[in-house]
């Protein structure tokens, strides 16, 4: 098992222990004296917010795909497992023998720290784009015009009845540099099953002729004309959209994947309609 769908399971397994830990220490210092009651119940405590904590990173790490886009919450277990720890932990708060100010104003706080931290991320120019948090449910890919390298337009439409990877990159983008080879590398191996990986620049022609003379990589190279809002081109780099032999966006997300993932995301497209794939 990679260390990208085993380091989720790690981190939900220890909030967890954590949290039995401090519920255990909690219950404990029940059955002690004053003095040693304050000290158990201190550390049960902070075992107890240290696992929510961890848990709670955990599912704002997969819901905002900083751990990847194969662990975005919609593809991720362990977030809704994460949620669920989450909300009993909230309910059990709440049901406390406790002031109202205590059972709902802390809450409260917790809530308002965690908004303005999310519009901070929001803010800071390195969060994916919202487009990429939600699930496609498998829409039809907007109308995309583009140029070759002859000054030919083409249209995405073209490429219907192929599996493709729509990829924006730009030359000054070190994210975009590193993922290139990779999607070269799928290109190659995929070709004869119908796969196409399509590279969509919006830099002048001068600027990236002279990048791809001394880069080559396998695939279509284009130059982006005009594109619907909804691809979120030039926002963010790198940006990829997985689109179905029908047309439709079946996979998108921002940033390098993990290779044997999007290997397995193309096998699963490419098979559909390939009875030689199928029978792997």
């Amino acid at each position: 098992m990679e260390f990208a769908t085993t380091l989720p399971l790690v981190l939900l397994a220890c909030g967890v222990a954590a949290i039995a830990c401090g519920a255990g220490l909690l219950r404990w210092s029940r059955e002690l004296a004053a003095a040693q009651a304050r000290v158990v119940a201190a550390l049960g405590w902070f075992a107890a917010l240290a696992g929510f904590v961890l848990v709670g990173g955990l599912a704002g790490a997969q819901f905002t795909a900083r751990l990847g886009p194969e662990q975005l919450w919609f593809r991720a277990p362990t977030f809704y497992l994460s949620l669920a720890i989450l909300l009993s932990g909230a309910l059990w708060w709440v049901r406390r023998p406790a002031s109202r100010f205590v059972r709902f104003g802390a809450p409260g706080v917790v809530l308002a720290l965690l908004g303005c931290a999310s519009l901070f991320l929001r803010l800071d120019g390195h969060s994916a784009p919202l487009a990429m948090l939600l699930p496609t449910m498998s829409q039809a890919a907007p109308q995309l015009s583009y140029f070759d390298n002859t000054g030919t337009r083409h249209e995405l439409s073209e490429l219907k009845g192929k599996v493709v990877l729509l990829n924006f990159w730009a030359t000054w983008c070190a994210p975009c540099r590193h993922e290139l080879p990779l999607l070269s590398k799928l290109q190659a191996e995929h070709a004869p099953d119908g796969f196409v990986v399509l590279y969509i620049s919006l830099e002048d022609s001068s600027v990236l002729d002279n990048f791809l003379r001394t880069n080559h990589f396998n695939g279509v190279q284009g130059r982006l004309e005009q594109a619907a809002a909804f691809y979120d081109a030039g926002k963010f780099y790198p940006l990829s959209y997985l689109i179905s032999r029908d047309g439709l966006i079946v996979q998108r997300w921002s940033g390098r994947a993990r290779e044997s993932w999007l290997a397995g995301e193309i096998r699963a497209q490419t098979a559909s309609r390939n009875p030689r794939l199928a029978r792997r």
